[in-house]
């Protein structure tokens, strides 16, 4: 009798500390997901930062040609970033008054969410 109970207590402390086993590794499965989502995102967002600051610099850099070409002339004038922003640009008495990135459309969000409304 007393070597039944043995067994029986050695079952059931296998299945529970299997069962925490199970428990932690699915945990570490998840924050696992989770840390390559993320990393994916902020490899996404870097990206996109990477291309609007090139954009900027290349319109920047065309800008300042402008301006040397005419030999720092009193201007006005505009240089594309991209199709949703331009560089406005103003020179007066051989200083540059006016360095102002400008939207030239609306901003819209890249992915959208559903929303409920409630009616009355």
């Amino acid at each position: 009798m007393e070597h039944t109970k043995r067994e029986n207590r050695t079952i059931i402390n296998i299945g529970t500390s299997l069962m925490v086993v199970i428990l932690i590794g699915m945990a570490f499965a998840v924050i696992a997901a989770l840390a390559i989502s993320s990393s994916h995102n902020n490899y996404n967002l870097s990206m996109k930062l990477l291309n609007h600051t090139d954009e900027y610099y290349n319109a920047s850099n065309q800008a300042y040609e402008i301006i040397a070409d005419s030999d720092w002339a009193d201007q006005e004038f505009t240089v594309d970033i991209n199709e949703n922003q331009v560089l406005n640009v103003k020179v007066e008495s051989k200083e540059i008054t006016c360095w102002q990135v400008q939207n030239v459309s609306s901003w819209e969000a890249d992915s959208t969410q559903p929303v409920i409304t409630l009616e009355d």
